[in-house]
């Protein structure tokens, strides 16, 4: 197996690791025990899973030369990008749109990622690619239409939505433009530090540090602090902790295969978190039958993909 092949199995468990997590953020959403504190304990949860794997099996620096160094900075904007300002627009559309249609905009990330990654990686878009993306875009657009009933989803969309509901797809957009920057730069990253696991930890450092500054800002600090000190609920410890995994395996899938090919397989986290909001978890309701020819496009894409990532 080529170690191509094996990065887009790993952005298939990535993804469904991301799902997992969207829909644990409804759940918890819905008790006010820990609510609020979310954002935070994932990235806690994300600098001590990967720290402690870096401290186990991480090759460690040997020497921190000035190519390190500039692969650190990176892995501080990509942790700004996706531990800060994606997890919070993403936390927040979901808990104001839901995980499926926060999933939906989302799909968007491939978008931002192949555009960055062509203009600034100079990375190649195949015919592999293209027939991929074709067929995971159709995946959407027929979800979407499943979605509708009689087409009222799509006026709700465009012209009767609440402010909330606007608000939260205005996140979801951020959010989407956010991580696929982030995939971007730790690409680039990567290039001079090659390694996913102190790249997860800079990064998750990153937003820690974030929010101790966050602090020293006087307006409704007192009442953020107190929030996110109070104990989690289980569903915030799973989104937490599928979150920081998601994360994890998506760097070294980045490290395997491109940022294109990343980006696109994991646009089927809406699948997955389709398929467990509605069937395992229940917190929507189920999507209409077209989701599973979607679904099916949207697979056959992901094949090509992790099959033939070169288009060979």
């Amino acid at each position: 197996m080529s170690t191509t092949m094996i990065g887009g199995l790993l952005a298939i468990l990535s993804a469904f690791c991301y799902a997992l997590s969207t829909v644990a953020i409804v759940k918890g959403a819905r008790s006010e025990s820990g609510r609020g504190n979310d954002v935070l304990l994932s990235i806690i949860v994300t600098a001590v899973l990967s720290g402690g794997l870096w401290l186990l099996i991480g090759p460690g620096l040997t020497e921190f030369d000035r190519p390190a160094l500039v692969g650190a900075c990176y892995f501080v904007f990509a942790g700004f990008l996706g531990n800060v300002v994606g997890r919070l627009t993403l936390f927040r559309s979901v808990e104001l749109t839901g995980a499926i249609e926060t999933g939906l905009i989302r799909r968007l990330i491939p978008v931002f990622a192949a555009l960055l990654a062509f203009a600034l990686l100079g990375e190649a878009i195949n015919l592999v690619m293209v027939a991929a993306f074709i067929l995971i875009t159709s995946g959407v657009v027929i979800t979407v239409a499943g979605q509708a009933s009689s087409g009222d989803v799509l006026r709700e969309i465009t012209q009767n939505a609440s402010s909330e509901k606007r608000t939260g797809r205005v996140m979801a957009l951020t959010s989407a433009a956010s991580y696929g920057g982030s995939f971007v730069s730790r690409k680039l990253a990567m290039k001079t530090l090659p390694d996913p696991l102190a790249g997860v930890f800079i990064g998750a450092m990153t937003g820690l540090v974030w929010f101790a500054i966050s602090q020293l800002f006087p307006k409704h600090s007192s009442q953020r602090l107190r929030i996110a000190l109070q104990w989690p609920g289980q569903w915030q410890i799973l989104a937490a902790v599928t979150m920081s995994a998601g994360q994890v395996v998506q760097y070294f899938a980045l490290q395997l295969t491109s940022v294109t090919v990343v980006a696109l397989i994991s646009s089927i986290e809406m699948f997955f978190a389709v398929w467990l909001a509605a069937y395992v978890l229940r917190t929507e309701e189920p999507p209409g039958g077209k989701f599973y020819l979607s679904a099916l496009l949207a697979a056959i894409g992901v094949v090509l993909l992790a099959a033939f990532p070169a288009g060979s």
